[in-house]
């Protein structure tokens, strides 16, 4: 990526985009208005200009009954809510496909509220540039944007990030918003977000996310591993700009960490490199082409086409049952697969 596109990228991840959530109710049991002893935990969504947003949002309200009725309630926020305080309000934190909070998080008063939210017993569940934010970096950098992302970084939890500019990142520059493609997920069946699931492995969307690694004094607990390589799965290309193939973009998350759990202070996080939020294509395939990017950007892209696209709501037990995990919901009484 030249200078001028990852200007143009930075450009477009500061400017205000205007969201409009429209609100999905869970359709499992009664209106929670009606249902005796609703617990309802408050979560906290980070706007974004991915598309994704609005399908964390939907997957997040959504109410289920088990020993009692529980409701998951989302309000999407942005920095000023972080900076005047209103975390506070909330059980759980969001933050997915974002890259504006690499930005945000340069202002030490919001470094601070994230941290302290945590630290005082907030859930945390961050999803792509969610999961970066709160890494210990990328821990050998070589471009531009890898020290901006450790600048950025909280070093809250003891991973390192393989998501080179170069490589896996090429997943989300050349990205035109149909990147569906499925990556087989080994899942720790074990852990209490994926117990009952009846297999150790599940199709989930990437989207050049990270293959997470322990630091030296990891404290983490590995729940989701990459099965598959990106560029196996769906090989990239670099292009010239008369159209021919320059070279073959590579990738190395194979057997690395997709998923993690860890603590911070009273906190729980869950964090994920690729996209329990989208629905997956399967036995889809590669089609490049000179277009425009998610953000704007003319260069050769690509589209993940032909194949066969699972509902919108394949993956979401993953999304509510990981908030809720985080949240402090019995693990008994997390919501349905």
């Amino acid at each position: 990526m030249n200078a001028l596109q990852a200007a143009l990228a930075a450009i477009l991840l500061l400017t205000p985009v205007a969201t409009s959530i429209e609100i999905q109710p869970g359709h499992d049991i009664q209106d929670a208005n009606t249902a005796p002893a609703t617990q309802t935990i408050q979560v906290a969504l980070y706007d974004s200009i991915s598309p994704s947003v609005r399908q964390l949002s939907q997957a997040l309200n959504y109410t289920w009954q088990a020993t009692q009725a529980y409701r998951l309630q989302v309000d999407l926020i942005g920095m000023r809510d972080v900076l005047d305080g209103s975390l506070e309000g909330y059980d759980v934190l969001v933050i997915g496909a974002s890259g504006r909070q690499y930005f945000h998080s340069l202002l030490p008063a919001w470094r601070t509220a994230v941290r302290q939210f945590i630290e005082d017993g907030g859930g945390y569940l961050g999803i792509c540039g969610g999961a970066n934010i709160v890494s210990r970096g990328i821990e050998q950098p070589r471009a531009l944007f890898d020290f901006f992302i450790n600048a950025a970084s909280l070093d809250i939890v003891d991973v390192y990030l393989n998501d080179d500019q170069t490589e896996e990142w090429q997943y989300l520059w050349k990205d035109t918003g149909e990147d569906h493609i499925p990556l087989l997920t080994g899942i720790d069946d074990s852990h209490p977000v994926f117990r009952g699931h009846g297999s150790d492995s599940r199709h989930i969307v990437y989207g050049g996310g990270p293959g997470m690694y322990p630091t030296g004094e990891a404290d983490v607990t590995p729940i989701a591993t990459y099965l598959e390589e990106p560029m196996e799965a769906a090989p990239l290309h670099y292009y010239t700009w008369r159209g021919t193939v320059k070279e073959t973009v590579t990738t190395d998350i194979k057997d690395q960490w997709a998923g993690v759990e860890a603590s911070y202070g009273d906190g729980t996080m869950v964090i994920f490199g690729h996209h329990p939020e989208i629905p997956p294509m399967r036995n889809g395939s590669i089609n490049e082409f000179f277009g425009t990017t998610i953000y704007g950007v003319p260069r050769y892209v690509y589209a993940w086409q032909n194949g066969e696209q699972l509902p919108d709501d394949y993956n979401w037990w993953i999304v509510r049952r990981s908030a809720a995990y985080v949240a402090g919901v019995p693990s008994d009484e997390l919501p349905p697969l």
